[in-house]
């Protein structure tokens, strides 16, 4: 299970293994299947190795997970060129196991130019300094699914809102709506590559939490809940070293599909990502 900043860096490392070709390595896992935000962390990485020349970034990454990720079963990435000039540049991922596709995503790259100031009004929170640790919050918990609830994590998070856990257990569903702080534990990488990896692992973290609170689920259940697709356009470089606000919400939910889309902020304003992920109901 990764629960330090370095353990997702070390999934970062991935090993050349054909022409743009890439094996990622695989973390001990506890979980019946992969976490969506490692394969498109390490997808998005396997893109950067092949067009982040010339100083290139990634710009946007649309994703679709395609099959459940088996843990323990080393995962290959397939990269293909399909645009590449001085301005844009574009291609497609294709993660697969044991020779059978697991996900696919296109990304684009560009030379990241600021431009204008954007800064943004941070949604209304209190300050996370003065919020309680989510391992705290959920100690009442912590005889669950054998202590799921407040194990490690790679990040420091702090609710706004009662999390899913807490909010199931209430008389009446909250608005579907989410916001939290999130710090990283450690230090990540003065890299604008790095940096844009580790944003989209964790923009996959909670971000079908709205979802969960207006069906009134967990990760754990009752049911389960799964990921379909993810998006995610970069904005400004996100600010690991402070604190970031997610922002996330839940325009529909019906069918047994929720659309979650969120926003991450760095404490200043800046508008570092705008995220969006439907994601499936299950009995």
């Amino acid at each position: 299970m990764v629960t330090t900043v370095g353990q997702i860096l070390e999934l970062l490392d991935l090993q050349p293994c054909g022409p743009d070709r890439y094996r990622g390595p695989e973390p001990a896992e506890e979980r019946e299947r992969l976490f969506g935000g490692h394969i498109a962390a390490q997808a998005l990485m396997a893109a950067s190795k092949c067009l982040s020349e010339g100083g290139q970034v990634p710009l946007g990454f649309h994703c679709y997970f395609v099959r459940q990720g088996i843990p323990d079963v080393a995962v290959d990435y397939s990269v293909e060129r399909l645009r590449r000039d001085s301005t844009v540049s574009t291609c497609r991922v294709t993660a697969t196991q044991n020779e059978k596709t697991i996900f696919e995503a296109i990304t684009g790259f560009g030379v990241f130019d600021p431009g204008v100031d954007d800064l943004h009004s941070l949604p209304d929170a209190p300050d996370p300094d003065t919020l309680t640790r989510i391992e705290r919050q959920l100690a009442p918990y912590a005889e669950e699914h054998d202590g799921w609830w407040i194990r490690r994590r790679p990040f420091d998070i702090r609710y706004v809102n009662p999390p899913p856990r807490i909010a199931v257990d209430q008389p009446v569903a909250p608005p579907p709506r989410s916001r939290l702080w999130l710090r990283a534990e450690e230090p990540v990488p003065d890299d604008p590559i790095a940096n844009r990896c580790m944003l989209t692992y964790l923009s996959d973290m909670t971000l079908l939490d709205p979802v969960m609170l207006a069906a009134r689920r967990t990760t754990r259940g009752p049911g389960f809940i799964a990921s379909l697709d993810h998006t995610i356009w970069f904005h400004h470089y996100a600010n690991f070293s402070d604190w970031l606000l997610y922002d996330k919400h839940a325009p529909s939910i019906q069918r047994g599909r929720g659309l979650a889309r969120g926003r991450i902020y760095n404490r200043n304003g800046e508008l570092a990502a705008t995220v969006v992920q439907e994601g499936v109901l299950g009995r």
